[in-house]
């Protein structure tokens, strides 16, 4: 029986996660793709990758929407036995905002959920599935890097991603698994906003490399930290943002989220 390494990507249906399924369905991966409900989007991909693509739909504000990707995980393994589960990617994130004045218990609560929550049980999950040689990659955000209160939740719920992983290295290490991180800036995901001239030059201005990032970029970077090639790697975080975390370049306080909502 031959073994194929098995990969769980959450948010796969945007453009980076999409991205990373991409490449690792390349490497050889097979790919449980997590979505929320985007079904279309979904079974598209699901087409353009081939019979090693499972998808699972799931709401992960909710523990039970954690569960149904855990169960379904489990229902892959069982149904393959030449699978081996070797990677999470912990991609699926509610994005940007809302700002200081602004956020509300419920956006805190409903952004925690989805940004933090929901990669601290699936990791917790899934790694007494894996084998030595697998590997947790959170996907970040330069923003907890720098001050953006008008994004401050979004923000913070990433910082405590980047917690995460440094001490889940250490909590799985003697199981000879790994938890990377991977810290992308503004990533053209094909939002509207993209397009517009001044959303552009303002997301730009954060990166010392000038202009914004690609999904696949963030996806060679998470193919690296998954592999063999960075077997000594873990709690490290992957900056992938074009230097943005270096020292934003100004107009920063505003915060992303407004004028992301401007170009809807």
């Amino acid at each position: 029986m031959t073994e194929r390494y098995l990969a769980v990507v959450t948010g796969a249906t945007g453009g980076i996660g999409s991205a990373i399924c991409r490449r690792l369905s390349a490497d050889g991966y097979a790919v449980i793709a997590h979505y929320r409900d985007n079904h279309d989007a979904a079974h598209a991909l699901a087409d353009s990758l081939g019979p090693h693509c499972h998808l699972v739909s799931a709401d992960l504000s909710t523990m039970p929407g954690v569960y149904r990707v855990l169960t379904a995980v489990n229902d892959v393994l069982e149904r393959h036995d030449g699978y081996v589960l070797r990677a999470l990617v912990n991609n699926a994130a509610k994005l940007l905002g809302p700002a200081f004045f602004d956020a509300t218990a419920e956006q805190f609560d409903h952004y925690f959920s989805i940004n933090t929550r929901a990669p601290f049980f699936l990791a917790q999950g899934l790694t007494r599935c894996m084998l030595p040689g697998g590997s947790v990659v959170n996907i970040s955000s330069a923003s907890a890097g720098f001050s953006s209160p008008g994004d401050i939740v979004y923000a913070m719920s990433k910082a405590a991603v980047e917690s995460l992983t440094r001490n889940m290295a250490e909590a799985i290490a003697p199981l000879g698994l790994r938890a990377n991180t991977v810290i992308p800036g503004f990533t053209n995901n094909g939002h509207p906003a993209f397009d517009d001239p001044e959303v552009r030059r303002y997301m730009s201005s954060f990166s010392v490399l000038g202009d914004v990032g690609t999904p696949e970029t963030v996806a060679h970077a998470v193919a690296f930290l998954v592999s063999d090639e960075a077997k000594r790697t873990t709690g490290a975080a992957i900056d992938v943002s074009g230097g943005s975390v270096l020292g934003a370049r100004g107009e920063r306080a505003a915060g992303v989220g407004s004028l992301l909502r401007h170009g809807e």
